[in-house]
């Protein structure tokens, strides 16, 4: 399933809040985004997903892996808007 960039981050951002709270790493979003979400995604696109949620203010990145912030939080379960995610 193709999708836009907006749904895809948000998807993203999802998958990193409902974390086992641990850093999600690249391959393991990979494999969610596709089996959770029906968005086929390569490593690279959610490398640069990751880069520009991390520039929002939205995650943290940890090497090839990310943790959200409390703002991302927010976000990702709807209690604040934030264009693109």
């Amino acid at each position: 399933m193709l999708s836009t960039p907006d749904n895809r981050r948000r998807s993203l951002l999802t998958s990193i809040v409902f974390g086992a709270g641990s850093p999600q790493s690249v391959r393991d979003l990979v494999r969610e985004m596709s089996m959770v979400h029906g968005i086929a995604v390569s490593a690279d696109l959610v490398r640069g997903d990751l880069t520009w949620l991390a520039e929002q203010g939205l995650v943290r990145k940890l090497d090839d892996a990310a943790l959200p912030t409390e703002r991302g939080r927010d976000v990702a379960l709807g209690n604040a808007p934030w264009p693109g995610a």
